[in-house]
């Protein structure tokens, strides 16, 4: 059997090097453990946080609850405090003077990009008969006839 002593030295050595122990990894472990003092309906709606400069900034998916984060600022504060004590989080490199919210920004619109090809068929035919089947096969064929139209209209009305 191994002592304990001699598995805790390994496990130190080999721990040293990797990226377990990387800075950015313990700053983002740091910044989720304070998270936790956001609560309720702004941890709902957190994505994530940075520091930037001297500002531990936290990102939300909804700039409505940028309002709600100025509100409960100063109780945000506090509860960080009581974490940073519980947690221990002196050891994890992390400086900050202020905390902000800021929006996630949204992603362009995208534009709708209009599919002008003329369709080989034309919606000329007869449909014979009545029923289901039949209404089915008129709809389809207005449905050519309009997708053709729109084409006439976008090419101004000239074949190629």
């Amino acid at each position: 059997m191994i002592p304990n002593a001699v598995c805790k030295e390994h496990d130190e050595n080999l721990g040293e090097g990797t990226a377990l122990n990387s800075p950015k990894l313990k700053e983002a472990e740091a910044i989720r453990k304070l998270s936790r003092a956001l609560g309720g309906k702004l941890l709902h709606f957190y994505v994530y946080g940075a520091v930037e400069g001297e500002v531990l900034v936290y990102y939300f998916s909804h700039p409505a609850i940028l309002m709600e984060f100025k509100a409960q600022k100063e109780v945000i504060l506090e509860e960080m405090k009581q974490i940073w004590k519980r947690e221990a989080l002196k050891k994890e490199i992390i400086f900050f003077k202020d905390i902000a919210a800021k929006a996630k920004p949204k992603p362009a619109p995208k534009q709708e990009v209009i599919n002008a090809e003329r369709d080989r068929a034309s919606g000329d035919f007869v449909v014979h008969g009545e029923g289901a089947v039949a209404a089915k096969f008129k709809q389809i064929a207005k449905t050519i006839q309009a997708k053709n139209a729109r084409y006439e209209e976008i090419r101004g009305g000239g074949d190629e």
